[in-house]
């Protein structure tokens, strides 16, 4: 019984695999076959400002070098908050599919 359990998990695994894999081809049929990467500093006087403020940076960073990207994806974090909460520094990256 555990054999056959095992089998399906792998069954399942390899089936998500091949629909990411799919899902890949696909983006990439459309142009968007180049990945842009930007990592960047911004700040804010609020916890919202200073994360679009990073996030705008770095959308753009991709931009200056890939003219039309999809939206992709940000991975933002603070990196410094002042005493008292006046001012907000985050990095932040964003990943994006970009034709060249």
């Amino acid at each position: 019984m555990r054999k056959v359990t095992l089998l399906r998990r792998f069954g399942l695994v390899s089936a998500v695999a091949v629909g990411l894999a799919t899902t890949s081809v696909a983006a990439n049929a459309d142009g968007y076959d180049t990945p842009r990467t930007a990592t960047v500093v911004g700040a804010g006087n609020t916890y919202a400002e200073g994360v679009a403020a990073a996030e705008r940076r770095a959308r753009q960073a991709v931009l200056a070098v890939g003219h039309d990207c999809t939206p992709g994806t940000y991975h933002t974090f603070g990196i410094y908050t002042s005493p008292g909460g006046g001012t907000w520094v985050f990095q932040s990256t964003h990943e994006a599919m970009c034709v060249d």
